[in-house]
């Protein structure tokens, strides 16, 4: 029962062996410069950048100009007055009084949203100003790249990670010609079993299309994640190459199977903040995302208990295991099924504009997140009896030489997903330089979320370029070491996203690998 369950559950998480290839490059360091339709899942408060009617190097220079712009639209004004021979006195004298006060005016509507300015009409004005004062006036500001329009159009990625083995013992151990015959190689082999063996699939998927990004609005209806767990104690995997030995006994209560595959269909906004609600910054930005949680499918392990113990040449099996499952086929036929649940999921946003090469920001996601499975089904298995190893590893089930026992009955019951804190930073150190940051806290115990905290540092190399490149390093988590790499090429409005990377370690000593390419549009 428990293989036919597990091979669905890999063959469903590889069709959605999806993700951001970016995200890989930078192992999740860049989260406050995913824009356009990349802030998928990512820090909302990004969008808020669109939220302005002009771009901060706009606002700069109006702001920096006002007295210049006043100036010379005053001496604009008169000097049409004069030409026209308008010669009613007190409708000019009106006017000017009037202008007088442009200057506060124009001050007081910059900070009251209450109030309109024709911004096109002061760009223009802007323009006629002496290129080489308004540089002067300019800093230095972050590359974020927002742009009007996004869409994905393709975004391929697979990532597997077992948590102990690598490429170093798969290649000695597996392809090295070892004879398992040999006790001595036998030995070296289950080596690379010592401990439990933790298979995880992390994916996301972004189906062509579907996501889309205007302005600082973001829709998303094709992202399908999918993530999976299959914790193995040690012993379990040893046991069809040597079984137990007589006096041994194997606890079975950290076997855990855990996966799950949703749909997001969400919608993000972005916003920018009045002056003074964050008391330290020059911008602030706020966004906000709602997820209609589609659940596709879902399986975890609610209870596993019993010992396996050896006897000398047989083991002895005394098992019990009680598995929750909503999955889209029928587990005996294989046949598909409809089987949808729904759930809804909120995640929030901010970022702080410390000046034109500091930006810090702070999100959560999942908060409150959760999905109803209404057609679920509880499978109770119990198993009893003994065996050898021969016929473990020979027998193509194991029920023929136990005594079992199993249930299913149908049941509804609910999962709530991993909330996750970010704390964030980016920094421009050159201008063919940006730093980025992040510390992420799971709260959860469940699927994804972590018991110790990821920081990833990321960096982009000439942001400004047409093939700007992606390095990325992390600490913590569930491998402890992470890195990433990639590049982006820009072919006009087209760009193409190419990434790798490794979890648990450096090339052959590395547990786990990802990859990842896209397509996309930005405008």
């Amino acid at each position: 029962m428990i293989r036919i369950i597990i091979i669905p559950i890999f063959i469903w998480s590889i069709l959605f062996g999806q993700s951001n290839a970016i995200d890989i490059g930078t192992v999740g360091a860049r989260q406050l410069r995913m824009v356009g339709q990349l802030n998928i899942s990512h820090n909302p408060a990004t969008l808020g950048y669109l939220a302005t009617t002009v771009d901060a190097d706009t606002l700069n220079t109006i702001e920096e100009s006002v007295d210049s712009l006043v100036s010379d639209f005053s001496d604009e004004i008169e000097q049409e007055v004069i030409e026209e021979n308008i010669v009613d006195t007190d409708t000019v004298d009106s006017e000017f009084a009037e202008f007088d006060d442009f200057e506060e005016a124009s001050e007081d509507s910059l900070s009251n949203e209450s109030e309109e300015i024709n911004i096109e009409e002061i760009i223009e004005i802007a323009e006629t100003i002496d290129s080489s004062e308004v540089a002067e006036s300019i800093s230095i500001e972050l590359p974020n790249s927002n742009p009007q329009f996004s869409m994905s159009l393709i975004s391929l990625a697979f990532g597997l990670g077992s948590g102990v083995i690598t490429p170093d013992w798969i290649n000695d151990q597996l392809f090295g010609g070892r004879d398992l015959r040999d006790p001595e190689q036998k030995e070296k082999f289950l080596d690379g079993l010592s401990d439990d063996v933790n298979v995880q699939l992390p994916l996301a998927s972004s189906l062509p299309i579907v996501n889309i990004s205007f302005g600082p609005n973001v829709i998303g209806l094709g992202q399908v994640r999918s993530y999976t767990s299959i914790n193995l104690p040690s012993g379990l995997t040893q046991l069809p190459f040597k079984g137990l030995p007589s006096g041994e006994v194997l606890d079975l209560s950290d076997l855990e199977i855990e996966h799950i595959t949703y749909l997001p269909v969400s919608y993000s906004r972005g916003f920018v903040l009045k002056p003074g609600i964050v008391p330290f910054g020059r911008e602030s930005y706020a966004g906000v995302r709602a997820n209609l949680l589609v659940g596709l499918a879902e399986i975890h392990t609610e209870n596993v208990s019993g010992i396996l113990q050896g006897t000398g040449e047989h083991t002895l099996i005394d098992t019990d295991i009680e598995i929750n499952s909503s999955i889209p086929f029928d587990i005996d036929t294989g046949t598909p099924k409809i089987s949808l649940s729904y759930g809804f999921g909120i995640d929030l946003g901010i970022i702080t504009e410390i000046d034109g090469r500091l930006t810090v920001g702070a999100s959560i996601d999942n908060l409150i997140a959760s999905i109803n499975w209404k057609s679920g089904e509880r499978y109770t298995a119990s198993s009893a009896g003994e065996i050898t190893a021969e016929e473990i590893s020979e027998s193509d089930s194991v029920s023929e030489y136990l005594d079992q026992s199993e249930i299913r009955e149908s049941v509804s019951y609910k999962t709530s997903l991993p909330m996750s804190i970010n704390l964030s930073g980016s920094y421009l150190a050159k201008d063919w330089a940006v730093l980025d940051a992040n510390l992420r806290i799971d709260v959860g115990d469940t699927y994804w979320a972590s018991e110790s905290p990821t920081i990833s540092l990321g960096s982009e190399f000439f942001p400004g370029s047409k093939v700007p490149l992606y390095l990325g390093i992390s600490l913590g988590g569930h491998y402890g070491f992470s890195w990433g790499t990639g590049l982006s090429i820009k072919m006009g409005s087209f760009i193409m996203d190419i990434a790798g990377g490794q979890e648990g370690g450096l090339f052959n000593s590395a547990t786990g690998m990802r990859a990842g390419f896209g397509l996309r549009i930005e405008k």
